[in-house]
């Protein structure tokens, strides 16, 4: 579950004394990029180098995080100028991705929040041999196999960060893979109240209870904050997991049962075993919230990620029970569990695994298995304008992809933006057709990549649906 922490250490120890720290540009300065930032300001071999951000106000926040003080902060508006201030161990603010890609950095972390930025960004670092790491996950689970195929032609990595649950879990996954277990189920948890999936972003910071002073120093984003309560957050999520970890939704959504930590091992196992799933090799949500839809569990795990796993070895599955492992009565079954998740906190994790090791925490498979689809939230007519993941008027669920495609459902990545020709019901997918599609956008060629490779054909010449 856990990286070389001794390698990686002397790997740092050597670039700090060499004077070549890692350099990394960091696009995206909200709340979660400037976690990065401070995270990297105390860390030895490693030096955050460009600030990307169109709000200087973020940038420059996210850049002091980093250095302490503004003493070694800069502004560079040509590429000359930015490669002058990061050689002389500055940290540059930059309003161009363009500019931000092509410093000389080695890594670029994708921290923006937007699909169409994020691919952007991600493009853009490939193209000039820099790794990624992708904190947007709504660009990774609409399009991710096919940004890491491209990657992996130019030589680099593409990986998901460390911190945010899809990359945590799936080290728990690799972790119990590594051993020879078997992974029945792996997923996180959520606190997902009945009326939570029409849920608006005005609304958001209030269910939360978030004051106004944490929300303005934080860069808290209402929308993005909607998304979570809303679930379409832990749907995305659970797709990208399920595309890098070979796992799949039992059922569309994903059953979501309240369950606290001991009931882990009980629920998610086979239903022929006394569980509630189909089959083994799934991804899934376990709700803090009792099924009286009112009282919060003990014991919960919404803020944590875990792993149910078994063994055909009836000693390994009682050693597990043995030592304290939540397990089912018959001890077939235990769960691995951390009851947190540090956004931005582990994230440079990410960085120094891709930077030093060029390896991914967690990068999608070349055969994408699971999609995100777009459902309303509400009856919609014809004429309403769609706001996205976390907006007003849909929310996301998960489904395996070849049923996306197959029926031609409207993506949740490319549910922005976009009007509808046609009215929809409340809790219904939205089909591809009910919308026109900007032909310009820079996801329509990307995501038909990403389609060819779920398909199991050759994305070249792959053209959209």
């Amino acid at each position: 579950m856990q990286v070389n922490m001794g390698g990686l250490l002397e790997l740092l120890r050597r670039r700090e004394e060499e004077g070549r720290p890692l350099r990394v540009a960091l696009v995206g300065a909200g709340r979660f990029g400037t976690t990065v930032a401070a995270q990297l300001g105390q860390m030895r071999g490693v030096r955050l180098s460009v600030v990307c951000d169109l709000n200087a106000r973020n940038a420059r926040g996210a850049a002091v995080a980093a250095r302490g003080s503004e003493d070694a902060v800069v502004t560079a508006k040509t590429e000359g100028a930015v490669a002058d201030a990061v050689r002389a161990d500055r940290t540059v603010l930059v309003e161009s991705i363009g500019l931000a890609v092509s410093a000389p950095v080695e890594v670029v972390v994708e921290a923006t929040g937007h699909e169409a930025v994020a691919v952007r960004t991600a493009c853009g670092a490939i193209e000039h041999r820099k790794h990624v790491v992708m904190v947007t996950v709504e660009a990774d689970a609409l399009l991710g196999a096919a940004l890491a195929r491209r990657a992996r032609k130019a030589g680099v990595v593409y990986t998901l960060a460390d911190g945010d649950q899809p990359a945590a879990t799936k080290r728990l996954v690799d972790w119990a893979r590594a051993l020879g277990y078997r992974v029945v189920a792996a997923g996180r948890g959520t606190l997902m109240y009945p009326f939570d999936p029409q849920g608006r972003p005005e609304e958001a910071f209030a269910r939360y209870g978030f004051d106004e002073d944490l929300v303005r120093r934080r860069h808290f984003n209402a929308q993005m904050y909607n998304s979570f309560r809303d679930g379409s957050k832990a749907q995305i999520e659970m797709c990208a997991l399920a595309n890098s970890a070979g796992l799949v939704p039992d059922v569309p959504g994903m059953h979501e049962p309240a369950a606290a930590i001991p009931d882990l091992p009980r629920l998610f196992r086979p239903r022929s075993e006394g569980g509630i799933l189909e089959r083994e090799g799934v991804v899934e949500l376990a709700n803090a919230i009792a099924d009286d839809g009112k009282t919060e569990l003990p014991n919960n795990i919404a803020k944590g990620i875990w792993c149910v796993i078994t063994s055909d070895q009836p000693l390994l599955n009682e050693d597990l029970w043995f030592y304290d492992l939540p397990a089912s009565e018959d001890r077939r079954y235990a769960a691995l569990w951390r009851q947190y998740h540090l956004c931005g906190v582990e994230t440079p994790m990410s960085i120094l695994e891709a930077g030093l090791l060029g390896c991914a925490t967690a990068a999608p498979l070349e055969r994408p298995l699971a999609d995100v689809v777009a459902i309303a939230k509400r009856d919609l007519h014809a004429g309403t304008r769609l706001d996205g993941s976390g907006g007003s008027t849909v929310r996301g669920q998960i489904r395996r992809i070849e049923e996306s495609l197959q029926q031609q459902w409207l993506p949740l990545g490319m549910a922005h933006g976009v009007t509808l020709t046609q009215p929809i019901a409340a809790g219904e997918p939205i089909p591809l057709a009910a919308v026109d599609l900007d032909p310009g956008s820079p996801l329509i060629p990307l995501r038909a990549e990403h389609e060819a490779l779920a398909l199991g054909g050759s994305p070249a010449g792959a053209a959209s649906r």
